[in-house]
């Protein structure tokens, strides 16, 4: 495999740094095996993009992932999943489908007006989302009127689940969707037999990425080897 760099640009998570990463080659087309290799050494995916952080100037962003077997909800954790027992978890393949790209159209807009994905256009939602290697599949949610109100979009490796992206109804706050999700997929990946839950990247210093420490015990990987996240480095 080929890698390349992207170019430098500001970064969307920690102010007044730059950001880079590593890629693989877009015109290669990487096995289950090597995906599952990248996967472990902390690349993610988008789309087609398989990548990595490689920063010039800073190493905050930790690929993430729960040990299925030891989690324990905690009191809020709980009560996500109490408001939500009317759902219905649905595996579908990662097809276009209208209905999710109208609910993902939706967050988009409510959610993200000032980023980079909006408008959620759908040639935007399909090279994001549905595009891939072949390792992903979508977790509806439906609630009890079969209206899908939630979805992630999850890859499927050989150690667990790892969540791409998560989109769901921004007028049902009450039900905490977000949480719920996470709760979800570790509870899919507890059921398949998996040992882990990844989440993406976690940066300490990031609202919109620590949330990840909120699910016990983490591990995060140090560009060697997988470590548990200790308390005080949360804080």
């Amino acid at each position: 495999m080929f890698y390349r760099h992207t170019e430098d640009s500001n970064c969307g998570y920690l102010p007044n740094l730059q950001s880079n990463s590593i890629f693989i080659d877009p015109d290669s087309e990487p096995s289950l095996d090597q995906l599952n290799l990248l996967h472990l050494q902390g690349f993610r995916r988008s789309g087609k993009l398989v990548y990595r952080p490689q920063c010039p100037e800073c190493n905050a962003c930790h690929s993430s992932r729960i040990i299925n077997a030891d989690f324990r909800a905690s009191k809020n954790q709980k009560k996500a999943i109490k408001r939500n027992l009317d759902i219905r978890l649905r595996w579908v393949e990662a097809e276009f489908n209208e209905e999710h790209y109208q609910l993902y159209q939706h967050y988009i807009a409510q959610r993200h007006q000032n980023g980079e994905m909006f408008p959620a256009s759908r040639d935007q939602y399909k090279g994001f989302l549905i595009e891939g290697h072949g390792t992903h599949k979508f977790l509806e949610l439906r609630d009890s009127e079969n209206s899908l109100i939630g979805c992630c979009v999850v890859d499927i490796f050989y150690d667990g689940l790892s969540a791409i992206y998560s989109y769901f109804d921004p007028e049902q706050a009450k039900r905490s969707l977000g949480r719920f999700i996470v709760l979800a997929l570790i509870s899919q990946g507890q059921e398949m037999g998996l040992p882990y839950t990844y989440l993406g990247y976690w940066i300490k210093n990031s609202s919109k990425m620590n949330y990840k420490a909120d699910y016990q015990p983490l591990e995060v990987f140090d560009g060697e080897t997988w470590r548990k996240l200790i308390s005080n480095e949360t804080k």
